[in-house]
């Protein structure tokens, strides 16, 4: 079959710099059973409206798939409508976190044929398979579909890959990739707060995963996209793709956007063997975890290249980590935050305000606690309830979400806009401390985005 896949726009106010990895995979699984795919990547080309429409129109295709996280739920819709419009008769399919998180809403408010629930690669193929030997929908595990009236069916969920060194590559020469490569992301995205934009002389830079999944329970976090099982690529696949990608397109620089990439200790010290052992000079960095950093392993990352470490550290109150399940002390925050900045040089953290039990105490303690370490945070956020975490239920119970749609549509730039206040303060109070905290530490995220 000809399969469409449409990367969305998204942080209009940012020159694209996070390639859609997702759709990269999709794209390989469904080229390798032998299906024809064309990628329209309109974050990285930023099309006209009307450039858009006249793409779709003339587009040759059976089946257009897109997707995104749920911050964008308002560009989907949009664009389901458009797909739909010209072309009434031709499957869409929805994937990502927005389909996995919110499907009921989504297909109860949208003319969207399938949603793709949870990982994607397998259930691209079945569904794929399915609809093209006219083969029967509810057979087909991890998706959402509708029945012969129009309902909303939910089918049983699909097992998670276990192995993910079986899957395939990336299909990068299907992506703009010059744009991707030459606009930076991590370490070298040193105005990645205020516009994204590259300085003179910043190399080429790109992101990728090395894990999918988290063990950890953290009440804010979106956990079960990719599974509730956290799982790892081994040592040799991960440089296996970085030397490809270096080869192809003179990457200097790779980003890991695992929510942790430390977990497994084993697996970090054998990456680091192979980038010294076979000499791949580059430079990466990677998101780490305060209560699981030793001096050891930084030391050992350092050498081999690692220039950043990232800890989202959320709050310096032992109430606020406790209520959030952080499982993390604040003495272990500071000791591997000092402990980073004094072999790394650097240790960009992110903090939450706004958090349930949050009061001009705990803010205090949050604020001392980066003075007290010398700390520069990179981003404060307002605490978010996004669907399917354990703060949107919170947030559900108490009667803080009305209309789930509007609610999806009210979401905009991570964590910069109050859309549930989980304090005593009122929402004017609550902006007024963020600001001041954004202010007396001099954080990063100085600027407000609208998307």
């Amino acid at each position: 079959m000809k399969i469409l896949l449409i990367h969305p726009v998204i942080r209009e106010w940012a020159p694209p710099n996070c390639f859609p990895s997702g759709l990269g995979y999709l794209a390989s699984v469904l080229l390798d059973a032998g299906h024809e795919v064309d990628v329209y990547d309109a974050n990285a080309l930023r099309p006209a409206p009307d450039e858009f429409e006249d793409y779709i129109k003339n587009a040759d295709y059976d089946i257009v798939g897109t997707g995104g996280i749920v911050t964008i739920y308002k560009t989907l819709k949009e664009l389901i409508a458009k797909l739909k419009t010209i072309h009434p008769d031709r499957p869409v399919i929805l994937g990502g976190s927005c389909a996995t998180s919110a499907p009921d809403v989504v297909m109860a408010n949208n003319p969207v044929d399938y949603l793709c629930i949870g990982e994607g690669e397998n259930t691209i193929l079945d569904l794929v398979d399915t609809l093209e030997g006219g083969g029967d929908m509810s057979k087909v595990d991890g998706i959402w579909r509708r029945d012969e009236s129009g309902a909303p069916v939910a089918n049983p969920p699909r097992r998670i890959i276990k192995d993910l060194d079986t899957l395939p590559f990336p299909r990068w020469e299907l992506f703009p990739m010059e744009t991707y490569v030459n606009n930076p992301i991590g370490a070298v995205n040193m105005n990645k707060w205020v516009d994204g934009g590259a300085a003179a002389g910043t190399p080429g830079s790109m992101n990728l995963v090395s894990s999918r999944g988290c063990p950890y329970k953290c009440i804010y976090c979106y956990h079960d996209f990719m599974g509730a099982g956290y799982r790892f690529r081994s040592a040799r696949n991960i440089a296996d793709e970085i030397i490809l990608l270096k080869s192809k397109y003179d990457i200097q620089y790779f980003h890991f956007t695992d929510d942790c990439f430390i977990i497994n200790k084993k697996n970090v010290y054998d990456f680091c063997d192979i980038l010294l052992q076979e000499n791949i000079d580059i430079e990466w960095g990677c998101a780490g975890r305060a209560n699981l950093m030793t001096e050891e392993m930084i030391l050992k990352m350092r050498e081999a290249g690692c220039i950043y470490i990232a800890y989202g550290i959320e709050s310096g109150s032992p109430k606020i980590l406790k209520n959030i399940r952080k499982k993390v002390s604040v003495e272990q925050a500071t000791e591997s935050i000092l402990m980073t900045k004094r072999l790394m040089g650097r240790a960009d953290c992110s903090f939450i305000a706004g958090l349930p039990g949050e009061t001009m105490e705990t803010v205090r303690e949050t604020i001392d606690f980066c003075k007290s370490i010398a700390l520069q945070p990179e981003v404060i956020f307002f605490a978010t309830p996004y669907p399917g975490t354990e703060l949107y239920d919170i947030a559900q119970k108490a009667g803080k979400i009305g209309d789930k749609e509007e609610f999806l549509l009210s979401l905009g730039e991570q964590g910069e806009q109050i859309v549930v206040n989980f304090t005593d303060f009122s929402d004017e109070e609550l902006r007024e401390i963020k600001e001041n905290m954004v202010l007396e530490l001099d954080a990063w995220n100085k600027v407000s985005h609208k998307k």
